[in-house]
């Protein structure tokens, strides 16, 4: 079970970001196994939920919700990590993978952004069972630090996707071999 945690703010609003962005996320829809849920949960001034939890044979839904993401406004992403985890533990599947993935161009500067406290946070769902991914788009003024440290903190992975070929590496590959990792472990 996957929560997708998408960062809409204004700055992600250059080809390399949000457009690549949905461009992975599409592929990663491809994949999903009837299965697999997944959920969108995407944050700007403010969060909103974009798509319910929703089974992966219900592949029109899914990819009809990442086309509706729209970017502008400033990045309360402490708030959106919070409504995500909220979202993924309502649906928590012991028998599953659970996690969240957060898809950012970096900085959280709206709301909690005090580090501690969003490693605090991380580290606290992950004792539940839900982990976490980080996985950075777009130049400039990315914080590969702070993306990092949380998903290792999350006992997850990060990566940089700054192509379509990256985006097909990260999400198609390996998120593929990554969850059936976990689930086997």
């Amino acid at each position: 079970y996957v929560v997708l945690l998408v960062d809409v703010s204004g700055s992600m609003m250059p080809p390399d970001r949000l457009p690549l962005l949905k461009q992975g996320f599409r592929l990663f829809a491809q994949q999903l196994r009837d299965e697999d849920r997944v959920a969108i949960v995407s944050y700007a001034d403010g969060t909103r939920v974009v798509l319910e939890p929703t089974a992966g044979k219900e592949k029109g839904k899914i990819l009809d919700a990442i086309d509706s993401l729209r970017g502008g406004g400033g990045t309360a992403g402490g708030e959106g990590l919070k409504r995500a985890y909220e979202m993924a533990e309502r649906n928590f599947d012991p028998k599953a993978v659970n996690r969240v993935i957060l898809a950012t161009d970096g900085d959280f500067n709206v709301g909690t952004v005090d580090q501690d406290a969003l490693e605090t946070l991380v580290a606290d769902q992950r004792k539940t069972g839900i982990a976490l991914t980080t996985l950075g788009f777009g130049q400039g003024n990315y914080n590969d630090a702070l993306a990092e440290q949380l998903a290792d903190v999350g006992d997850g992975n990060h990566a940089y996707i700054d192509t379509e070929r990256e985006a097909r590496k990260v999400l198609v590959q390996e998120m593929g071999a990554t969850l059936m990792t976990i689930a086997r472990d």
